[in-house]
C-alpha cells in the first residue's frame, strides 16, 4: 500500500469514527524509508477545548507523536511531578501528559496512569508503535495485520468497524468469535466478530516495529488480587479515601458533567460524593413509566436533597422502538445488552452533556448480583458432577437436552454433566459461572451451528487466549473472591464496559466509573470475599464504605436495575417488534449470519408458544443477523 493510499484508507476510518470525536479530527503521515506511517484521530474535546489538544499530538522535543482515546484522571499530579523534571507543556490536556510521561519513563509510564484509555505512540528513537489498552479494559483497541509481498501492514482503531472501513479487513465473520457470541451474547477478547481482527486485551500494551511487524505483546497489569490472610485489611476510612478521589478525579472537566441517577446506592453514592465535592453535576434519569421499573421519582427526590440538577427523560415503548434503529446502528459489535445504556446516554446527550458519570464496577466488587449465590453453589456441587460414570453423564446429557428447547435456568448447568465437553483449562469456578451466566448452552449451539467444525465450539464458550490470560487470576483464591473476579472481566469487562463504551459513544458521549478506579479497586480486594459480598446481593459492605456521602441511610430498595419491560413488548408483538420476526424468517440472512434458520424458527416458536426460551435468545439472534447485515458481514 502507498502513502497516499494508507492516508486514504485512514481518511476513510476517521469518518467511520466521527461519532467518537465530532469536534474535531487530524491526520499526519511520515515517511519511514521503504515503509510509511499514517495516524489519525477525531476528538471529543473535553479537556482544553482549543485547537491545542488537536491529535495526533506531536511532542517537538522528541519526535515522538500520540494517537490517544480515553481520559487519564491523575493528569495533573502528572504533569507537575513532570515539570519539575522539566518537561515543557504546549496545551492543558492530559494527552500530552501522557505523551511526555512516555519520553520520560517510556512503556513504565503504564504504572502511572490511572484512568480509561487505549493509545498508540510513535516512537522515532525505537523505529516502533507502542500501543497500550488500560488494565480494566474500558477502551477497546482492534487490529490486524495484513500480510504483504516481503511486508506487513498493521492496523489498528477504536473500532472493528473503523477496521472494515479501511479497505484492508475482509468482511467475513469470524467462526470462533460467532462461537463466543452466541455462547455469552457478546464477543469475548481477543477475538471479535470478524476474521483477523484482534482484540488487545485489558492491561495488555504492544510493540510494533516500522515495517508493521509485532515485536512484543505483554501483560504489564494483571489485576492485584492481594488476599486478606496474606496482608492486613485497609481500615473502611482508607478505602473511602479513595472513593471520594476517584470521583473527585472524574469531575475534571472543562464541559458540563452529568451522573447517571437510579435510586440504587451506587450511583446514590456518586452522586452524594459529587455534591459533597462541590461540583456543579446533571443528574439524569430515565423514566420507563412501569411499576417496578421505573425509578425516576426517587431519584428526583434524592436529587432534590443533594442540591443536584434533575432531569427526567420519559422512555415510552412507542420512543423507545423510534430509538431502536439508532440504537441498533450504534454497535460496532453485536450484543444482546446495552440498550438500557443507550437510553440513558441519549438522554444525557440531549441534556448537552459530554460526560456523565455512572456506577458501573460496584456489583462485581460487592455481590450485586442474585446469582452470585446460585453460583457459589454451583461452584461447590461441579466438582461431584464430574464424578459421574461416563455412561450415566452421557445419558442424562442426552435424554435431559431432547426435544424442546432447554436454553435457560438450571437447564445450562447441564453442561457441567457433558463428558466430551472439553474444560480448555477452565477453572471450576469458571466452569460454574460460564454454566450460569451461558445464553446457548453447548448443545444448542451446535444445532444452530449444524453445519460448522466441531473444533469452532469453544470449551465453556471463550476463547482459549482468554481462559489462559484469566485462569491464573482465579486459581489458588477463596470461592467467592474468584467468582468476583470472573464477573469483573466477563460480565463487567466483556459485557458491561464494551457496551457502555459503543452506546455511550454512539451519541458522543464520555462515560466515566469511579467503581472501577485501580486504586480502589485494589483496596477493595483486600478485604475478605465473603464480608464484602457474601450477603449478595445486598452490598452491606458498600453501604459502611459510601454511608457519608448518602442523604438519608438507606436510600435504595432491593436491586432492581435499569431494565426494559422489553419481553412483554416483544411477546405482545408492540409496533416496531415484527421487524424481529420477519429478520429471523428470513433464511437467506439468518444462513449469512453463519446460523441455522430452521433452529433459529424453532427457538421463535418456543418464545411465541410460552416455552422456556427468554426474550433474551431471541434478541441476541436477531442482533446478530441484524448486525451482518447492516455491516456487510457474511460467514
Amino acid at each position: 500500500m502507498s502513502a497516499e493510499e494508507a492516508q486514504s484508507a485512514v481518511a476513510r476510518m476517521l469518518d467511520r469514527l466521527r461519532h467518537r470525536g465530532p469536534d474535531d479530527k487530524g491526520l499526519s503521515a511520515t515517511e519511514l524509508g521503504p515503509d510509511s506511517l499514517c495516524l489519525g484521530s477525531t476528538r471529543l474535546a473535553i479537556l482544553d477545548l482549543s485547537p491545542a489538544g488537536r491529535m495526533p499530538l506531536r511532542d517537538p522535543e522528541t519526535g515522538t507523536e500520540i494517537v490517544y482515546n480515553g481520559e487519564v484522571y491523575n493528569y495533573r499530579e502528572i504533569r507537575r511531578e513532570l515539570e519539575e523534571t522539566g518537561a515543557r507543556f504546549c496545551s492543558r490536556t492530559d494527552t500530552e501528559v501522557v505523551l511526555k510521561a512516555y519520553a520520560r519513563w517510556g512503556a513504565e509510564c503504564l504504572r502511572c496512569l490511572r484512568g480509561m484509555f487505549a493509545f498508540a505512540i510513535w516512537d522515532p528513537s525505537r523505529r516502533e508503535l507502542f500501543l497500550a489498552r488500560d488494565p480494566v479494559g474500558k477502551k477497546p483497541l482492534y487490529y490486524v495485520r495484513v500480510a504483504g509481498a516481503g511486508t506487513e501492514r498493521f492496523v489498528f482503531a477504536s473500532e472493528v468497524r473503523a477496521l472494515l472501513a479501511s479497505g484492508t479487513v475482509e468482511r467475513r465473520l469470524d467462526p470462533v468469535g460467532l462461537d463466543a457470541y452466541l455462547a455469552n451474547g457478546f464477543p469475548v477478547a481477543p477475538t471479535t466478530m470478524i476474521k483477523d481482527v484482534v482484540a488487545l486485551l485489558p492491561g495488555h500494551c504492544m510493540r510494533v516495529a516500522a515495517d508493521g511487524r509485532v515485536r512484543e505483546i505483554a501483560n504489564y497489569a494483571a489485576l492485584q488480587a492481594e488476599a486478606a490472610s496474606s496482608s492486613p485489611e485497609p481500615p473502611v476510612d482508607l478505602i473511602r479515601e479513595r472513593f471520594d478521589r476517584a470521583v473527585r478525579r472524574r469531575l475534571r472537566s472543562d464541559v458540563p458533567v452529568g451522573i447517571f441517577l437510579s435510586a440504587g446506592l451506587d450511583s446514590s453514592a456518586i452522586a452524594g460524593a459529587a455534591a459533597r465535592a462541590g461540583a456543579s453535576v446533571v443528574a439524569v434519569s430515565v423514566g420507563i413509566g412501569e411499576a417496578g421499573l421505573d425509578e425516576s421519582s426517587e431519584a428526583a427526590r434524592l436529587a432534590g436533597r443533594l442540591g443536584v440538577e434533575h432531569r427526567v427523560v420519559h422512555l415510552t415503548e412507542r420512543l423507545f422502538f423510534e430509538w431502536l434503529p439508532d440504537a441498533l446502528a450504534g454497535m460496532d459489535q453485536p450484543s444482546f445488552d446495552g440498550l438500557n445504556v443507550y437510553a440513558a446516554s441519549r438522554a444525557a446527550h440531549e441534556a448537552g452533556l459530554k460526560v456523565a458519570l455512572s456506577g458501573l464496577g460496584a456489583d462485581e466488587l460487592f455481590g450485586g448480583y442474585p446469582w452470585f449465590r446460585s453460583t457459589a453453589v454451583l461452584a461447590r456441587l461441579a466438582p461431584a458432577m464430574s464424578l459421574l460414570p461416563k455412561w450415566v453423564a452421557t445419558a442424562a446429557c442426552k435424554h435431559l437436552t431432547a426435544g424442546r428447547p432447554r436454553v435457560a435456568g438450571l437447564w445450562k448447568s447441564l453442561d457441567l454433566l457433558d463428558p466430551d465437553a472439553e474444560d480448555g483449562g477452565a477453572p471450576g469456578v469458571l466452569r460454574a459461572y460460564q454454566a450460569r451466566q451461558m445464553l446457548f448452552p453447548s448443545w444448542q449451539r451446535r444445532a444452530l451451528r449444524a453445519d460448522c467444525d466441531g473444533d469452532q465450539l469453544l470449551p465453556w464458550g471463550l476463547p482459549q487466549q482468554f481462559t489462559t490470560w484469566l485462569s491464573p487470576q482465579l486459581d489458588g483464591g477463596e470461592r467467592w473472591n474468584a467468582l468476583s473476579t470472573a464477573a469483573w472481566r466477563l460480565f463487567l469487562g466483556e459485557r458491561c464496559l464494551r457496551d457502555t463504551d459503543q452506546m455511550s459513544m454512539a451519541v458522543s458521549l464520555e462515560v466515566r466509573a469511579p467503581f472501577t478506579d485501580v486504586d480502589f479497586v485494589r483496596s477493595v480486594r483486600a478485604i475478605g470475599a465473603r464480608r464484602r459480598m457474601g450477603d449478595a446481593p445486598r452490598k452491606s459492605y458498600e453501604l459502611e464504605i459510601v454511608r457519608p456521602y448518602l442523604s438519608k441511610p438507606e436510600p435504595h430498595g432491593s436491586k432492581r436495575g435499569f431494565v426494559f419491560p422489553f419481553e412483554r413488548w416483544l411477546r405482545k408483538r408492540a409496533p416496531g417488534a415484527s421487524e424481529i420476526d420477519a429478520a429471523l424468517t428470513d433464511r437467506e440472512a439468518v444462513a449469512a449470519a453463519g446460523i441455522d434458520g430452521r433452529v433459529v424458527e424453532r427457538l421463535l416458536a418456543g418464545f411465541r408458544g410460552g416455552e422456556r426460551v427468554p426474550w433474551s435468545r431471541i434478541w441476541a439472534l436477531y442482533v446478530l443477523v441484524q448486525w451482518c447485515q447492516r455491516n456487510g458481514v457474511t460467514a
